[in-house]
């Protein structure tokens, strides 16, 4: 995919990461990262998207658009803790933000419209589809047509980790030498993970299932007895 000009959407979670790092493994000329504040309780993640972007020596555009109601992550309450994860098969979570993805992926694609860009690069991931519905296979393909009816332009969006779970993009990450140690997960978004919402049990789970200590800071003492220390790859 050399010089074939990108636009990666960054969370500055684990996935985006993965997917930032993986297309700049694949040799695309990313033109911009892009992240979105939409009224999300763990904000920490944009500084960790501004940090990632850094590292990779990428510009970053953060983009303020109006708070999305109706999700624990906005305005509907506390954020689900301890959960078993046994129960996280539920259709969707209540941690899904009404429409997110349609709505970032369209503003993705207008400002792609400012240059060159085709594709349009992100996490979406197998763990994700599970329960989030804008995060499936079904809806990307379909919003990628959509967009490229509404633009004239022929837009790809690139999901690398499409039919990845959790520990199969721990894996990934560690085997493209994502910078692992700027990514943040915790739904808190406190400057530790708490390690017992969602989002933190699955990150917890995926590292151990690697045999690796997860780099990040977390709020609970975590079993790693079996883990080997993460080592940073250098770039």
């Amino acid at each position: 995919m050399s010089n074939t000009p990108a636009l990666v959407l960054l969370s500055g979670g684990l996935d985006s990461v993965t997917a930032l790092a993986w297309a700049a493994r694949q040799n695309f000329e990313i033109e911009t990262t892009i992240s979105f504040s939409y009224g999300q309780s763990h904000v920490h993640e944009l500084e960790a998207a501004a940090a990632v972007a850094w590292y990779f020596g990428l510009p970053h555009k953060l983009v303020n658009l109006t708070p999305i109601s109706g999700s624990r992550l906005t305005d509907l309450g506390d954020i689900p803790q301890g959960r078993d994860l046994a129960a996280l098969n539920e259709n969707i979570a209540p941690t899904y933000v009404p429409n997110r993805n349609m709505i970032l992926l369209a503003y993705a694609a207008a400002q792609a419209l400012l240059g060159p860009v085709t594709h349009l690069i992100g996490g979406w991931n197998a763990a994700d589809a599970s329960n989030y519905p804008d995060c499936r296979e079904e809806f990307l393909a379909a919003t990628q047509q959509t967009l490229r009816l509404a633009t004239l332009r022929d837009f790809t969006i690139v999901r690398p980790l499409i039919q990845d779970y959790k520990p199969a993009i721990v894996q990934r990450a560690l085997e493209l030498g994502a910078p692992i140690h700027l990514t943040t997960t915790c739904y808190l978004g406190n400057a530790k993970a708490c390690g017992i919402c969602d989002a933190c049990q699955l990150r917890v789970a995926a590292f151990q299932q690697n045999g690796v200590i997860d780099p990040i800071p977390y709020a609970v003492e975590i079993d790693w007895a079996s883990c080997q220390p993460y080592v940073e790859v250098s770039r």
